[in-house]
């Protein structure tokens, strides 16, 4: 048994090195605490790390930072300013069953694009009035609803359907809140996404160096199994070593919020038993031929489906080579299918470049990433409805993740409540 006088005392124990245990220990540091980082993992960053094979740097799925958003702003805080390059849809396309169309990323594509024949004046409309609506009002209605009474159920209608999965990556459009995807719209219309030169793992080394220069006690490879009561605030055990605190910050998934804290809060295990998470299949292909004049961008109108070429946008790849992330969103209710979900990723791609087999000299396919732990219900208000960051009932315990508070999602959300979780932390 670990005894209370073997620990180190700290103000603060993050849990879960991520993007949002990351953001929340530099916060908790940055006001004057005492923080100690812990992850099971002996690399951090989550599903934020980068894994580089065949010479290709390759994230957990397709990433894009969004400029205006919760993240980038926090790594300027810091003084990080990440690298990489910014994609053009204007060569983009869109696929609604066996029609082609240039994508409509501009007024003009708008016009000329066939996948709005005749249906052109509503989509023309929302993106005269979406820069100056307030996605809150649209916080209690599925997307679904909301989609119908701006664009219809036509070919406007699947665009906005599937512009919602490209800025959110989510795709339950009946339940899911139509709050979050009207502000990741706005966000894009405003100076759009970065793709990052070597991967998100630019970033989680820049949060990393943040936080040890802050003084931030960073422990990987400890999975912590218990927290427990201490005259002095909780006790954070893991096999073979303890951490004594006063604050408690769990940055993670509702699952990991319920096991570690479900027996001080049992509000908890209900946030983990209705959470939905945001899920998609992914096929990442390399070509060392580059890919000269094909389209860079391809979306899915009819079809769950997305294609972007990342680098050499970014740096992710060789000189010269080309590297292509191809997705299917998931429904979350839908039953996993890996067999189902890569053959349609591969026809997606076929459409694009037909010799992309042959071409090929590099292909990795994951059949179910995360791009979130849970997405927002219109049912419980969206954005807003979500869990703050301070836990019900006892003091000192707080959660972080893409699936906290009331600010964005994805990364962004994941950052936003973890600085306020670190800010609370230390109050």
């Amino acid at each position: 048994m670990i005894e209370n006088n073997d620990v180190a005392a700290y103000d603060v124990a993050v849990i879960g090195a991520g993007m949002a245990g990351l953001s929340a220990a530099i916060t908790a540091a940055d006001q004057g605490g005492r923080v100690v980082l812990l992850d099971a993992r002996t690399a951090l960053g989550g599903r934020a790390r980068t894994h580089t094979r065949d010479g290709y740097a390759l994230n957990e799925g397709p990433h894009a930072l969004y400029v205006d958003g919760a993240a980038m702003a926090f790594l300027r805080e810091i003084g990080c300013e990440p690298a990489g390059g910014v994609p053009d849809a204007g060569g983009g396309i869109g696929v609604d069953g066996e029609l082609t169309g240039g994508f409509p990323a501009t007024a003009g594509s708008l016009l000329r694009t066939p996948l709005l024949k005749g249906d052109r004046l509503a989509m023309a409309e929302l993106f005269v009035k979406l820069p100056r609506m307030d996605p809150g009002a649209f916080a209690d209605r599925s997307v679904d609803s909301v989609v119908r009474e701006l664009l219809g159920d036509g070919r406007a209608g699947r665009l906005g359907l599937a512009l919602y999965r490209l800025s959110t990556y989510y795709n339950d459009p009946a339940t899911t809140s139509a709050d979050a995807g009207l502000a990741q719209l706005q966000l894009t219309l405003k100076n759009g996404v970065r793709y990052l030169d070597g991967g998100w793992q630019q970033m989680v080394d820049s949060l990393e160096k943040a936080g040890r220069d802050r003084g931030v006690e960073i422990c990987a490879g400890q999975k912590v199994n218990e927290i427990r009561p201490d005259p002095e605030g909780y006790l954070v055990a893991a096999e073979s070593r303890a951490w004594q605190a006063r604050r408690v910050v769990v940055a993670g998934s509702p699952a990991l919020a319920a096991a570690l804290l479900g027996e001080f809060a049992p509000i908890t295990r209900s946030w983990a038993d209705s959470a939905r998470p945001a899920v998609a299949a992914c096929l990442d292909v390399g070509f060392a031929d580059g890919w000269h004049d094909r389209a860079p961008f391809a979306l899915g109108i009819d079809t769950p489906h997305y294609l972007s070429v990342h680098a050499p946008v970014a740096d992710l790849a060789p000189d010269g080579h080309t590297l292509v992330h191809v997705m299917r969103y998931l429904p979350s209710n839908e039953t996993p299918d890996s067999e189902r979900d890569r053959a349609a990723c591969e026809a997606f791609l076929e459409r694009v470049r037909p010799d992309w087999r042959s071409a090929a000299d590099h292909v990795s396919f994951s059949p179910r990433l995360v791009a979130s732990t849970d997405q927002p219900c219109a049912a419980r208000g969206g954005l807003a409805g979500r869990p703050s960051v301070t836990v019900p009932g006892p003091d000192g315990l707080f959660v972080a993740g893409d699936w906290v508070g009331s600010h964005g999602v994805l990364v962004d959300a994941s950052v936003a409540s973890g600085r306020t979780a670190g800010w609370a932390a230390t109050r």
